[in-house]
């Protein structure tokens, strides 16, 4: 989870530009005409450090059906900011390679090819990227415009502008701090640390994490922070060059008492000057609560600064981190103690050639401790299941999919994900205590002269965990589907066996893990059709 936060979070507006993909059901529906609105955010420059943003367009579907649009014209006219930065197309771009781009003088066109297929309603669509980084000798405080165009087939062009800055360079570092180990029940108190480790003192920061699961943190929460998908802490203390600085009233974390050992929970981070925050805002227009989440109710929270060095003349223009890539923040917790023993589970399958037959396969908790899904990073072994040869998958648990799934876009996604040699199973909010486990439904049909070779239950590989796996013992960490060919009459037998007895019922329903980026792209309703 780390390594993929981690781009998330020092990548300039990444992580809300997909929280404004959630919030476009909430978003006001635009006017019919124009259809197209373009949206850039107003970006801040300095020193060597290159800045990437995306161009979107809100593009409003009158009526109550799907429709499609195309081609796709974008201009982008950098004839404004020839001053004061350098604007280039941004190649290592999602959609880049359906673009075509053509650059004449100080405009650059690009044609997307093929057809948008839009969803009713309001869409939000990422068109192009964009790099801006500040042009040498210019001065602090210039400003300069980008204006833009698009037109979708043979309709009315939008246009749209954004402002380029040059701000003062400042350079923000976070901390990787080494991981804590705390007891069951414990509560522990939280290393968040930044170090002004440029030459200019910083007025104000911001702090954006996300990793602690809600049910960890205690207490009201701090007055100036935010509490959603992310957390968000906005800090008006002026750094200090050199000086390093942690929360004044740590944040605090309570571990369940029953959480197994060997649990991990940890929050990836960045610090953010004030101007660098407001754009990440603004690169992602209507964000919503879901992901900036309440306000906490409790008392402010500063950071605790080291005597301050002789004052330096404030600049006027807002501040940029030049060296963005040593913002990284890692605050982690593993739960001390014996690991518990995860063992996987197969079944054995009977039936006749065109017969259907059921099995629930899975893993099982033999303790001690409870996993706390999603609440610790490392309590789910993520279930490999390989369908025996002879059998093929008709019905599939709703947390399971395949694992060599060949869809480029999540919208292409058939709702009957039958018919795969291999799925993964992934959980989602729950828990799993010792002695219990998680059992995944399949249906199977026996092939005709179909072979009684077995299938296989794995847990633990590495592809399919997150982080160093919680389990003491690997040996148990893969079982047989084992399949009985018959030639009686009835339908298929159910998984057999002493493990289904101690697993019982398997817990409450879970909802699917990957179902959680399938909502986030339904619910942007855009896709691009080839």
């Amino acid at each position: 989870m780390r390594r993929v936060l981690h781009r998330l979070l020092t990548s300039t507006g990444a992580v809300l530009l997909a929280a404004a993909a959630v919030a476009v059901p909430g978003t006001p529906a635009l006017a019919a005409d124009p259809a197209v609105r373009l949206h850039f955010p107003d970006v801040s420059v300095a020193g060597r450090a290159e800045k990437v943003n995306a161009l979107l367009a809100w593009i409003d579907v009158p009526g109550d059906e799907p429709a499609q649009f195309g081609p796709l014209t974008v201009t982008v006219d950098t004839a404004g900011t020839a001053d004061v930065a350098t604007v280039e197309l941004f190649a290592d771009f999602e959609g880049a390679a359906q673009q075509s781009c053509d650059v004449a003088g100080t405009v650059r066109t690009c044609r997307i090819s093929g057809d948008l297929e839009l969803e009713p309603g309001p869409n939000l669509v990422p068109l192009l990227a964009l790099s801006a980084r500040a042009r040498p000798g210019a001065a602090t405080g210039a400003t300069g415009k980008l204006a833009f165009t698009a037109r979708l087939g043979a309709g009315p062009a939008a246009t749209g502008q954004s402002t380029v800055t040059v701000g003062e360079g400042v350079d923000l570092a976070g901390t990787v701090a080494e991981p804590v180990t705390v007891s069951p029940g414990a509560g522990v108190d939280t290393d968040l640390r930044v170090t002004n480790a440029g030459e200019n003192p910083v007025k104000g920061v911001s702090l954006v994490m996300i990793g602690w699961h809600p049910s960890l943190l205690t207490g009201p929460g701090f007055r100036n922070c935010t509490y959603g998908a992310l957390i968000v802490c906005t800090f008006a203390d002026e750094l200090a060059p050199g000086a390093s600085y942690q929360l004044s009233t740590p944040m605090r974390l309570k571990i369940p008492a029953d959480a197994a050992a060997g649990s991990t929970a940890g929050a990836v981070g960045g610090w953010y000057t004030t101007s660098d925050f407001r754009e990440l805002l603004d690169a992602a227009p209507g964000a919503g609560d879901e992901i900036l989440g309440p306000q906490g109710t409790g008392p402010a929270v500063r950071l605790a600064v080291a005597p301050p060095r002789k004052p330096v003349a404030r600049a006027a223009a807002g501040q940029v981190d030049t060296e963005p890539g040593n913002n990284l923040l890692v605050s982690e917790i593993v739960v001390g103690g014996r690991r518990p023993d995860l063992v996987a589970v197969g079944a054995t399958v009977a039936g006749r050639a065109g017969e259907k037959v059921q099995a629930r396969v899975g893993f099982r908790n033999d303790g001690p401790g409870t996993l706390y899904h999603w609440t610790f990073d490392n309590t789910d072994p993520g279930t490999h299941v390989t369908v025996p040869a002879g059998l093929e998958a008709v019905a599939v648990d709703d947390r399971c999919f395949p694992a060599m799934l060949e869809v480029e876009d999540p919208e292409d996604f058939d709702e009957d994900l039958a018919g795969a040699a291999d799925y993964v199973c992934l959980l989602d909010e729950g828990r799993t205590k010792a002695k219990a486990g998680q059992l995944f439904d399949f249906t199977f049909r026996v092939r005709e002269h179909a072979s009684a070779a077995a299938g296989r239950v794995r847990i633990n590989e590495e592809m399919y965990r997150d982080g160093d796996p919680i389990d003491r013992n690997g040996a148990n960490d893969s079982a047989q589907i084992t399949v009985a060919l018959s030639g009686g009459e009835g339908g298929g037998l159910p998984v057999t066996g002493a493990d289904t007895a101690r697993l019982g019922a398997g817990g409450a329903a879970l909802l699917l893990a990957g179902a959680a980026g399938l909502l986030l792209a339904r619910r942007r309703r855009t896709r691009f059709a080839a």
